[in-house]
């Protein structure tokens, strides 16, 4: 590979929100300890100046609705963008999917899709069963094998919350958005060919005046190829990548085949799989693919120089 210019860090790296706002990916007590220390505005200040010295300028963040740290870090992207920061966000919000006025649950939601994906891929239940972050959702190993999937008549009474949505929208017109990413109930609406919903989606995002869309999926051997076909208007995905095939469904390799295929933009997310893979062999793998982008997550400053400088290594910039 060919020496590429030191910009491109800038292009390509973008510093994901799940551990600033107390996500880990591996334990409740790391999600404390996480919580705990980005309650402190300064801490967070900390990680966005380090990767900025480093040459990334796009940043990820969530609605507020998603966690209690989430307004505090899209309230410090705002100041830095008002003191010249010049960030880029990538800003997503969950899908609220309704049933009869109420949120879909979530073990309901997984077990269609297990119904769903299990046609072709019979190994479904014990892939899911044991992948190590579903395994971090409570109870995941217990609850998910008596859950029962929606019937096809819940299917079609499916609503989405639109003043919920609406509200996400507005909290994030005050930012330099590059795109907008619907969460990964997109999965949900495309397997059940709900793609009335993801068009007005399209339609509600777009008429607020979001220029481009990427969809979150963790389903990428389904979901991609059925948007691919059947929607329009839309740029691309937010995707796990990663060499371990952790959150990439319903087969590490049906997951990488329509990730390769589809003609539409590509943005990595969980290269390192929550933490359990080395950055160094990480991007190793995902420079196999065509991406436009990497998200990836650090808690620490040392973090960030280990990830940047191992994506340098792997692509020959010079940092």
């Amino acid at each position: 590979m060919g020496e590429q210019s030191g910009s491109s860090i800038g292009e390509k790296m973008i510093l994901g929100h799940m551990p600033l706002i107390g996500s880990s990916y591996q334990s409740k007590e790391k999600d404390r300890e996480l919580i705990r220390k980005f309650s402190d505005k300064n801490e967070i200040r900390k990680i966005f100046e380090t990767a900025y010295k480093l040459g990334i300028r796009k940043y990820a963040t969530a609605s507020s609705k998603m966690s209690k740290l989430s307004s505090r870090h899209i309230g410090l992207i705002k100041e830095y963008n008002e003191n010249g920061y010049n960030f880029e966000v990538i800003p997503c919000f969950s899908i609220p999917i309704t049933l009869k006025n109420k949120r879909i649950d979530a073990f309901k939601r997984w077990a269609t899709y297990l119904k769903i994906e299990k046609q072709k891929t019979p190994t479904i239940l014990n892939r899911v069963l044991n992948d190590p972050i579903l395994n971090f959702r409570e109870e995941w190993r217990k609850k998910l094998p008596e859950a029962t999937p929606y019937s096809g008549n819940d299917l079609n009474a499916l609503k989405i919350k639109w003043d919920s949505v609406e509200d996400a929208l507005i909290e994030f017109s005050d930012l330099p958005v590059s795109y907008v990413e619907p969460g990964s109930e997109t999965d949900f609406l495309a397997m059940t060919k709900r793609y009335d919903l993801l068009g007005e989606l399209i339609d509600r995002i777009t008429a607020s005046g979001y220029e481009k869309i990427l969809f979150g999926v963790h389903h990428a051997g389904e979901t991609i190829n059925r948007l691919d076909e059947e929607l329009e208007k839309f740029d691309g995905y937010l995707t796990p990548i990663n060499s371990m095939g952790i959150m990439m469904l319903p087969t590490h390799k049906s997951a990488e085949e329509a990730i390769k295929n589809t003609k539409k933009e590509v943005f990595v997310i969980k290269p390192f799989a929550g933490g359990r893979i080395q950055p160094s062999q990480a991007f190793k793998y995902i420079l196999k693919f065509k991406t436009e982008g990497i998200m990836f997550g650090a808690s620490t400053e040392e973090e960030i120089v280990e990830d940047i400088n191992a994506y340098a290594n792997a692509t020959q910039i010079l940092v």
